[in-house]
């Protein structure tokens, strides 16, 4: 990002908002708040932009409650499933065996003697 960039960036927003567009979005961008969905997501455009950046989004993810942070903090019971390690590529990995009878019989080629 170029410092006049920047300094544009900085003189469009407060301090306060700067911070949360840069931890959103990683870049510095202004630009007019055109709408928001049912789930709380800011959509805003700037035509000044180039072509591809003028659209974005900063969603909102809303706040835990303390039993979903409980919920997230106890374990299922899928995870306390033994682990077994994965054989695969060693002399150890499971090789099933043909119970099929073959269809066609292999090729034996045969040398010929010289003369």
């Amino acid at each position: 990002m170029s410092l006049a960039r920047f300094i544009k960036f900085s003189l469009k927003n407060s301090p306060r908002q700067n911070f949360e567009i840069y931890r959103k979005l990683d870049d510095a961008k202004w630009g007019t708040h055109v709408g928001t969905d049912e789930l709380g997501n800011r959509y805003f455009m700037n035509p000044t932009e180039r072509y591809g950046r003028e659209r974005w989004v900063t969603d909102e993810i809303p706040k835990a409650t303390a039993e979903e942070d409980a919920e997230y903090l106890c374990r299922p019971k899928w995870m306390a499933f033994p682990h077994y390690e994965n054989y695969t590529g060693t002399r150890k990995a499971y090789v099933t065996y043909n119970t099929v009878k073959p269809k066609y019989e292999s090729w034996e080629p045969a040398v010929a003697p010289r003369q």
